[in-house]
């Protein structure tokens, strides 16, 4: 019997090759696109799951007071890992997890080359057992047995030593720490949240050795006994701080655990996370969304083109009830071709993505793995969307057909269209709304990314370049740096600084008063007196930075914000220039002047404190250069630049950014998600068109005696054309004016995300609309003429 049914099923494909050719390509399409995202969510879900006790494992984070609006922070003390060991019997040991110099980059010379490395990690030796990390060469026990011991990732030992052997080498770090290489370790999975090149003990460090419960700059993992209570814990963990922290020296109020497992996908409210590998829940529900809504596109255009070829297999249906054929036996037989169909569509799909893999990384920026696809979440996946799109696809064909009268055999029943018409009417209006709708989200995602990039920032990161110096070895090279670039033609100004603005500022507070418990929190930057003119900051109120500070001057000069201005209670920026702020920078600070305000932040976030200063003695040293040029040879000038840094810095790697890169990187989500929108949006109306060209064919064909008589009796081949595309068309402006008010509602609630944005303009809106008419246009518009062009005496002649 299926058999047979598969023949039959086979037969009917062949001889309506259109609706074959039109149902597969738009399966296939959007079976592609499934395939691939079942790929990317089940890579993102994989996250750090490959860890032996990832159910026991929890990151700590804490929780704010009203001080700092009570945001939830990843980075704590380095207090609170070893108190929760020694006072919580249920935690099992724990790991404190910071990046060197708090996640600036560092410049390694080994063997008298120079690298640059961005993922050097203090820890401690406790991180090798809670995270499983395997070795290759040494081994846990002994990894941290010396003083200044450092193990390294496989790819860094080859990237600095080859295949030479690693153990025993000696690193030296910034030109001044020197660490002896004890271990190399198996590369962490890609998946794994911790993403560690290289791990050096935390207690050969004041870091680790100088416990306090003041400054937040450590990630913190706890491995818990099996079946431990989590709630109990986290209520054990918060009774430290009222131990352990003075009220008027409490910002943080409570400790959070958070599952590993949850760390990747669910930390886009953290702050001051360490990891590189960030992701986001609301990104893999989106693109599910929308790779769901491509494939329902897809089966829509086989419903109603089905349904569309009812009259054409009415006969056939008939013929078959009539030799005793039951419902159940041709529901089966319809359900088997779309069955067929689907698989075809699959085979077609799957090696279309896995062909289409590195064109999909390269147009949306996300990554994939190539053995994803080959996984068995993603093989039953597959199998899933097999047995879902069948039933999807099929279900309304074959149940409407199914119930046709044998009685049409003889013409003394004639099949009722207006359920039928209605449903294929519906299904039209909601590909083209669906595909409208993503049309004007990636048409006001541009928009904003657009604004973002225009946006006056308060400063300009055009023509910077960020150098890193922090290894310099003396004063003396970065004083014949700066003196070489005094003397280069492009260079207008560079400035000493502690970060870029965004990086790895320090966080502080400033009172009003000395005594007074609340504060704002302010970012504060170490540099020179070249800032404002490098920055090109816009000075409101007095002078720059000292250039020179004399010695023995304790003072802390401080070159603040408007926002800190604000909250100080001065009437305007004058009335700040030279009064002294209680910050946490020395005993006296003084104002020396006032910028406006500049977003040093990402958009969506709110302009915050911000204190730039410098004093003799400061707590943060100078890490980059950043210089401002102007130059029409811009590689010639970078050749330049780099011959003079190695001269002056010889056992220094030459390692910069552009600071307009570093603004741009701010988005790189927001530029991710509009160029997949934007070929999501594509695939979906030209899926949405697929069908739409099949269903026109069919129409214009049932429509072939209506026509022929329509010419005899004289009407015109663009009346006949305007009479057969008229109908397509007020479906198109029904999805426009059903989908505007989705899009404007999505959109508007998107944006809300940025502090700066633009307004919804009625722009993409008609430009949506226009898009989809034309594409409408041209799809039906070759039937529509062919079937008004066509001899009237062919299409009569069998009446």
């Amino acid at each position: 019997m299926i058999r047979n049914f598969i023949k039959i099923a086979w037969r009917n494909m062949l001889n309506n090759k259109l609706f074959t050719s039109l149902n597969v390509a738009g399966l296939a399409i959007g079976i592609c696109v499934c395939i691939t995202l079942f790929a990317y969510v089940f890579y993102e879900l994989s996250f750090d799951r490959m860890f032996s006790n990832a159910k026991n494992i929890y990151r700590v984070n804490m929780q704010t007071t009203a001080d700092y609006n009570y945001q939830v922070w990843a980075k704590l003390p380095n207090s609170v890992g070893p108190a929760m060991v020694q006072n919580i019997p249920q935690v099992k040991s724990a790991t404190r997890l910071i990046k060197h110099d708090f996640g600036a980059s560092v410049s390694l010379k080994t063997d008298d080359k120079n690298f640059t490395e961005k993922r050097l990690y203090m820890a401690d030796s406790t991180v090798f057992n809670i995270f499983d990390v395997k070795f290759v060469e040494g081994n846990a026990k002994t990894a941290f047995a010396q003083p200044k011991s450092i193990v390294l990732s496989q790819s860094a030992k080859q990237r600095l030593y080859g295949s030479q052997p690693a153990i025993d080498k000696i690193i030296y770090v910034n030109n001044r720490d020197t660490l002896h290489v004890s271990g190399v370790y198996a590369d962490l999975p890609t998946n794994s949240t911790i993403d560690c090149n290289m791990i050096y003990n935390i207690m050969d460090t004041w870091a680790g050795k100088d416990v306090y419960w003041s400054n937040a700059s450590y990630e913190t993992y706890c491995l818990l006994q099996p079946g431990a209570n989590v709630a109990r814990v986290q209520q054990e963990a918060t009774a430290l701080i009222d131990k352990n922290v003075k009220p008027d020296e409490k910002y943080f109020q409570q400790f959070i655990l958070q599952p590993l497992t949850d760390v990747h996908l669910y930390s886009a409210d953290i702050r001051e996370g360490y990891t590189s590998r960030t992701g986001g829940i609301g990104m893999v529900k989106s693109l599910m969304f929308l790779s769901a809504l491509v494939l329902f596109i897809a089966c829509i255009n086989y419903m109603n083109l089905a349904t569309a070829r009812s009259q054409k297999r009415a006969k056939g249906v008939g013929v078959n009830k009539v030799l005793g054929a039951g419902t159940n036996n041709l529901l089966a037989l319809f359900y088997t071709e779309t069955a067929l169909l689907s698989l075809i569509a699959i085979v077609i799909g799957y090696t279309a993505a896995f062909a289409l893999k590195p064109t999909f990384e390269n147009i949306t920026g996300i990554g994939l793995n190539s053995s994803a696809y080959f996984s068995m979440p993603v093989l039953t996946g597959l199998l899933i969307t097999w047995i879902v799109v069948t039933l999807v696809a099929g279900s309304y064909p074959a149940f409407s057909m199914a119930r046709i009268s044998p009685l049409v055999l003889m013409n003394k029943l004639k099949l009722k269209h207006s359920f039928a018409d209605f449903m294929r009417r519906s299904l039209v209006v909601f590909q083209f709304a669906s595909s409208i709708v993503l049309i004007i989200s990636v048409m006001v995602i541009y928009q904003q990314i657009r604004f973002i990039k225009n946006r006056d920032l308060g400063y300009n990161p055009n023509g910077v370049v960020a150098l890193d110096i922090k290894s310099a070895q003396n004063r003396q090279q970065l004083s014949a740096l700066m003196n070489d670039l005094s003397s280069m033609s492009a260079v207008e100004s560079f400035s000493e600084v502690q970060s870029i603005p965004g990086d790895v500022e320090s966080g502080r507070s400033v009172r009003k008063n000395a005594n007074e418990k609340e504060a704002i929190p302010v970012k504060t930057c170490h540099t020179d007196a070249s800032i404002v003119k490098t920055m090109r900051l816009k000075l409101l109120a007095g002078t720059t930075l000292p250039t020179e500070i004399a010695k023995g001057d304790s003072t802390c000069y401080s070159l603040i914000n408007e926002t800190v201005a604000r909250y100080l209670g001065f009437k305007s920026p004058q009335d700040a220039v030279g009064k002294q702020i209680h910050s946490e920078m020395g005993a006296k600070s003084i104002v020396t002047g006032v910028v406006k305000d500049f977003n040093y932040q990402s958009l969506k976030s709110e302009i915050g404190g911000y204190v730039y200063y410098n004093m003799l003695g400061a707590p943060e040293s100078i890490k980059t250069l950043l210089i401002r040029y102007n130059t029409s040879n811009l590689s010639s000038f970078m050749q330049q630049l780099q011959n003079k840094f190695k001269a002056d810095l010889p056992n220094s790697s030459f390692e910069y950014q552009f600071l307009d890169n570093h603004i741009e990187s701010m988005y790189a989500t927001e530029q991710i998600m509009s160029r997949t929108a934007t070929v999501f949006s594509i695939l979906a109306i030209f899926v949405a068109c697929l069908g739409l060209f099949g269903l026109a064919a069919f129409i214009a064909e049932q429509r072939t005696k209506e026509i022929g008589i329509r010419k005899v009796l004289g009407a015109s081949i663009s009346g006949i054309t305007s009479l057969l595309t008229t109908d397509f068309l007020k479906l198109v402006v029904i999805s426009i004016v059903i989908a505007s008010p989705i899009a404007w509602y999505l959109m508007n609630k998107w944006l809300m995300e940025f502090n700066y944005r633009i307004q919804v303009t009625a722009l993409p809106f008609i430009i949506a609309g226009i898009t989809a008419i034309a594409f409408a246009l041209l799809t039906i518009s070759s039937h529509a003429v062919r079937a008004a062009l066509a001899n009237p005496v062919k299409s009569l002649r069998s009446e």
